[in-house]
């Protein structure tokens, strides 16, 4: 059962649509950066694209679908890690 949701937590971080511009990476919390922040480059990397942009913009816009995408992610990992009923 632990291996099980264990693959699943690692499973949970992987969207295929998370990098519309980098068609090979899909992991929400490890991927190539363009930024200085490590983790979630998706957002890290949107963010610091719209940062100097009026609000409202498409570049925000991203920032906030990416948002959308580290909260999926993280709400499947809580997922994964909820106590399993022995059967």
């Amino acid at each position: 059962m632990l291996n099980d949701q264990l693959m699943l937590l690692e499973r949970s971080f992987l969207n295929p649509r998370a990098f519309p511009e980098e068609r090979y990476y899909s992991h929400v919390l490890w991927a190539p950066r363009t930024g200085s922040i490590v983790t979630f480059p998706g957002l890290a990397n949107s963010f610091s694209r719209a940062s100097g942009t009026e609000p409202g913009s498409e570049a925000w816009a991203e920032v906030q679908r990416q948002l959308s995408i580290v909260v999926a992610a993280l709400e499947g990992a809580a997922a994964a890690l909820r106590p399993v009923a022995d059967l």
